[in-house]
């Protein structure tokens, strides 16, 4: 059997990225509110806070795509 590939349509496109912009608008409310409350509430210095975000960000682009890695390989019921 041959499979037929197709360009994606610019409305197909538009969509499957609209389900990334809802969870992203939640995440980025989530972490401006940490930012604010770890600076405001902690008394945490802000190059402190953003550093630590960028150290999570960091060890979750290097563990998302370990994660997919195993996930794919993984065989179940």
């Amino acid at each position: 059997m041959e499979k037929t590939m197709r360009k994606a349509k610019i409305s197909e496109i538009l969509k499957y990225g609209l389900g990334g912009v809802g969870s992203n608008v939640a995440f980025m409310l989530v972490m401006a509110y940490l930012m604010f409350f770890y600076t405001d509430v902690f008394g945490i210095n802000a190059a402190a806070v953003g550093g630590l975000f960028f150290v999570t960000r960091f060890i979750d682009a290097i563990t998302d795509p370990m994660m997919g890695m195993i996930a794919d390989r993984t065989r179940s019921k």
